[in-house]
């Protein structure tokens, strides 16, 4: 079954067929720190290629010393390659190795809230966690750009960038705290000369997510003795997203639900999940759905009049039914948030005859989001309050005699509005850094560096058109006035105080589907906007110095010293700040003059909270590396590296990091590697000192027997301590003499982080407590209107419980050689997942995720293989590139509770990219790129809450389709 609908107006790719596409995407890990010689019968090209697969300088260390092979496995991307096969942006490109899994950016994360922040380019390696990985900006640290503490690495500078290095291991001790999963480091082209630049334009097969891509940047030597060197460049991309709504997937009305009605809680082994179609919510409707009392069954329709609700059939989940009129979530919802980037860069420099090098740069970078979101409703733990005397009710005497008869004075009514305007979000992070720095050397073997960097973020969201509670409350509670009129009941009241306060509201008639835009004027008054603004700022003071200490007999020991002051200070404000309704007092101050439910806060789903705080660290650390034995029989070379950092939080204390790596090279052809590290990375000034924070989730409640939404309420801890992590890794580099233009290397790694931040659930929450028959810890956590209602909040607060262990297998292979009057080149890089495990609490059981897919809010999977092939066929000036992505087979579902499915396993999946590129004389080429050739469509995976998603790991797989890209470049 093809899932996309496509579009009238298919492009053809005989419209394109004429440009010329670039390179392979050749991205490689560091075999070694140091070029070894290119055997005679390799050619020119092929040494072309092997350079992807070494480091001049090291890599994972800051021993800079030529000949130094690292023990820690490091990936190095080419810049252009990555964009080669990948044109929309380096993150993107990054995101196709296996290192990385689960990252988030604009088309792989979900837009249903603006209360998160993860709608930018999160990198996230090993999947353990976006906040767990370093990013590092030509070896400074990057300030965070959201405010729990993440980087959104497109806001980097991309036209002068060389490469990207990415150290697939902890490496806290060398560079830091965070460098847990590893580093991510963005490295400049600094001695760049001349002028380059390309301009671009990509669209989707189905004529939706159109992008274009401008860059100039030029380098130049200045002074007549050539001593100065500057750099700049400016960049400009957009994408103009698409909704989910623009995919038939997403129209069907997919979910998985219990099988069996009334079979027992869905997901159980007595009642596993299987694929529906055509999926309803029965808690609502477009136009009203009452819910309690003598009318209960009942919904509206356009007149305000009753009729008799059809729920469809039952399913085996609670709430969820197959057709009916029941409701389902809007697809015009956002599924690739559209994105504008304004980047500038520039840099100068200048060699003083005494060997120091002074320099100054400086980046700022423009970065906006703007996406629709889910619709308003009224439903839940806030539903629509109908007054008997409201003007838009139209309901018969006999209907009102019964509802006087149960004593009931108003209808309490869930109304979902579907067709209303959908709240839009629009998402700014402005980010400037500066550095300012000095570098020399002293002795024959010594040299030194020294720096200050300030970066500072701005981060700030506004979403429009949400339902505002106290005025949509008062819009509801609508009345004749003397003379005749439909006002709001407030604008009548004898209180004086109250009439100024609601002079301006509007009557919103929300009975009947279609019925709030039969009173525009109404939702304009009952919406507004909420927004929330993050400042961080970061100072920076580093130095260090590396050099040879002494002489051993197999060579000189090389020693790293440095130490580093750093202060961060995040300041976030908000507009719906929930803490400042945490009283009675505070509640009746605010919804003054209106009665809402009692989980009613300052907007419909986004409350985001404040924070406020500062932390200053101190660092020193020490890195030496030993050479052991040197051209002896069994040791053409044996050293042995180790690093130690000392760190002090002003928030929580010293703590200590370490290293110690060996590699032995016992011939020529073979290296081999190993290290252990203990890692640490710190709570971010967002876990440390936020406030109470609000959002929406879903919840079977085993209490009530209910299923909705449930308002979750988290906040700051500052007790929390750094999480404290170790990683081992042991691998081998074979580059046999007799096979030029091969590498092959396979690396075992396994990290394990003890007293991560985690939280529990809200599931695990609620089903401890209903376990332990209303006496364990969590049930103070819980708030309910009476003992058996559904919950009307359940709070929460990230604490040093959880634990997560991660292992597997890196693989990367690499040759070139000549076919025919070309060069051939070929890389594979896999990764194997032996086990990825996490445990919430130390009273939780520990759950096995290697291998699964979880399709939750934000969908994520772990295969237990997956790589990437690239083939490069290069002749004359035509470049011919295929790159094939492999997501490997996995199962569905988990070890959780009530993570069953009927149907479970899935097949692997394979993307297919295609580069051809022409090079012209004077430094310019064409370029067409398609990628997803096949239009390979993503497995329908829906999720168990109908709607909030494309039906599938959008994490993971791709929701776009065959798209196309082509362009020009220029380099002179």
């Amino acid at each position: 079954m093809k899932s996309r609908t496509f579009k009238r107006n298919r492009l053809s790719l005989a419209l394109l067929a004429g440009l010329a596409a670039a390179g392979t995407l050749s991205v490689a890990q560091a075999q070694e720190s140091e070029p070894t010689e290119a055997p005679e019968a390799q050619s020119s090209d092929e040494v072309q290629q092997l350079d992807a697969v070494r480091v001049t300088a090291p890599t994972g260390s800051r021993i800079e010393r030529i000949g130094y092979d690292a023990p820690t496995p490091v990936t190095v991307a080419a810049v252009d390659e990555l964009l080669l096969t990948t044109p929309t942006s380096i993150p993107d490109g990054l995101n196709k190795l296996p290192q990385f899994q689960n990252s988030s950016s604009p088309a792989r994360s979900q837009h249903n809230f603006a209360n998160t922040a993860s709608h930018g380019n999160i990198l996230n390696l090993r999947g353990v966690g976006g906040g767990r990985s370093l990013i590092l900006f030509d070896g400074i640290r990057v300030a965070p750009t959201t405010y729990v503490g993440e980087v959104d690495v497109d806001v980097l500078p991309s036209a002068l960038m060389q490469r990207v290095d990415v150290v697939t291991a902890g490496a806290s001790a060398a560079y830091g705290s965070d460098a847990v999963a590893g580093v991510v480091n963005f490295v400049l082209d600094r001695n760049f000369v001349g002028l380059k630049g390309s301009a671009q334009y990509g669209v989707a097969e189905e004529g939706d997510n159109a992008n274009h891509r401008i860059t100039a940047a030029g380098g130049w030597s200045l002074h007549e003795n050539g001593a100065g060197h500057l750099l700049a460049s400016a960049e400009y991309s957009s994408s103009d997203g698409m909704l989910r709504s623009d995919r038939d997937i997403s129209l069907r009305g997919y979910n998985y639900v219990g099988r069996t009605p009334g079979g027992g809680t869905p997901g159980s082994a007595a009642n596993p999940y299987i694929l529906g179609e055509n999926i309803t919510l029965v808690r609502a409707t477009d136009g009203g759905l009452i819910l309690n009392g003598a009318l209960r069954g009942m919904r509206f329709l356009p007149d305000g009049s009753l009729t008799t609700f059809d729920p469809g059939t039952p399913s085996g989940t609670p709430g969820f039914n197959y057709g009916g009129e029941g409701y389902k979530i809007p697809p015009d919802v956002s599924a690739v948030a559209p994105q504008d980037s304004k980047r500038a860069f520039v840099r100068y420099s200048y060699d003083f005859e005494s060997g120091v090098t002074a320099y100054a740069q400086a980046a700022f970078a423009r970065n906006e989001l703007n996406y629709a979101s889910l619709a308003n409703s009224l439903q839940g733990t806030n539903p629509a309050l109908i007054a008997l005397d409201n003007p838009y009710l139209n309901i018969t005497q006999a209907q009102r005699d019964a509802l006087a008869a149960a004593g009931e004075t108003r209808i309490v009514a869930d109304v979902y509005s579907a067709y209303a305007p959908k709240p839009q979000t629009h998402e700014q992070t402005d980010y400037w850094t500066a550095t300012f720095g000095l570098e020399g050397m002293f002795g024959n073997t010594w040299t030194w560096k020294a720096a200050y960097n300030r970066g500072d973020s701005d981060h700030q969201v506004d979403q429009s058109g949400l339902f505002e509670w106290y005025k949509a409350y008062a819009a509801v509670d609508a009345v004749r006035d003397t003379n005749g009129n439909i006002v709001c009941r407030n604008t009548l009241s004898p209180d004086p105080r109250v009439r100024e306060r609601f002079a301006g509201c509007q009557p919103l008639n929300v009975l009947g589907d279609g019925a709030m835009m039969t009173t525009p004027a109404g939702y304009e008054y009952a919406t507004g906007t909420s927004s929330y603004r993050a400042i961080f700022k970061q100072e920076m003071v580093a130095a260090t110095i590396s050099g040879e200490l002494f002489q051993m007999p197999a060579g000189p020991v090389d020693a790293a010293f440095g130490a580093e002051f750093r202060k961060q200070e995040l300041d976030m404000t908000s507009n719906a700040n929930p803490a400042l309704l945490d009283t009675q007092a505070e509640r009746d101050a605010h919804f003054f003059g209106v009665t809402v439910p009692s989980s009613a806060l300052f907007f419909w789903l986004n409350n985001v909270g404040v924070a406020e705080g500062t932390v200053e660290v101190m660092e020193a650390f020490a890195e030496f590396n030993f050479p052991l034995l040197r051209d002896v029989p069994g040791a053409r070379a044996l050293d042995v590296n180790m690093a130690a950092r000392a760190t002090d939080y002003s928030t929580s204390g010293l703590v200590k990091t370490w290293k110690l790596g060996s590699t032995w090279r016992p011939v020529d052809d073979l290296l081999l590697r190993a290290t252990i590290s203990r890692d640490i990375r710190t709570p971010t000034l967002f876990n440390l000192f936020a406030g109470d924070q609000s959002s929406i989730g879903t919840l079977v409640d085993p209490v009530s027997g209910v299923n909705a939404n449930i308002v979750l309420i988290t906040g700051g801890n500052r007790n929390l301590k750094p999480e404290e992590s170790k990683t081992f890794t042991a691998g081998a580099v074979f580059s046999p003499s007799a096979l030029p233009g091969f590498t092959l290397a396979v690396d075992y790694y396994k990290l394990t982080i003890d007293g991560a931040i985690g939280s529990l659930g809200t599931v695990q929450i609620v089903q401890n407590c209903f376990a332990s028959g209303g006496t364990s810890p969590e049930c103070a956590l819980i708030t309910r209107p009476s003992p058996n209602e559904f919950p009307s909040s359940v709070r929460n607060a990230p604490a040093n419980i959880a634990f997560l262990e991660t292992a597997g297998v890196d693989i990367d292979a690499a040759y070139a050689f000549g076919v025919g009057p070309g060069t051939l080149s070929m890389r594979l890089y896999a990764n194997w997942l032996d086990t990825f495990k996490t445990q919430q609490s130390a009273t939780a059981q520990v759950n096995e995720y290697a291998g699964t897919a979880q399709n939750s809010t934000q969908p994520i999977m772990r295969p237990k293989w997956r790589g990437s092939l690239n083939l490069r066929y290069d002749i004359g000036n035509f470049t011919a590139s295929v790159a094939q992505q492999y997501i490997g087979k996995f199962r569905l579902g988990s070890q959780e509770p009530n993570q069953i499915y009927a149907e479970p396993d899935f097949g692997s999946v394979s993307y297919t990219d295609l580069t051809l590129n022409y090079r012209f004389e004077r430094g310019f080429e064409t370029f067409l790129t398609v990628n997803n050739l096949f239009d390979r469509d993503p497995p329908l995976i829906p999720g168990n809450t109908p709607g909030v998603n494309l039906p599938t790991i959008i994490s993971t797989f791709d929701t776009i389709g065959r798209a196309y890209t082509a362009g020009v470049r220029f380099n002179f």
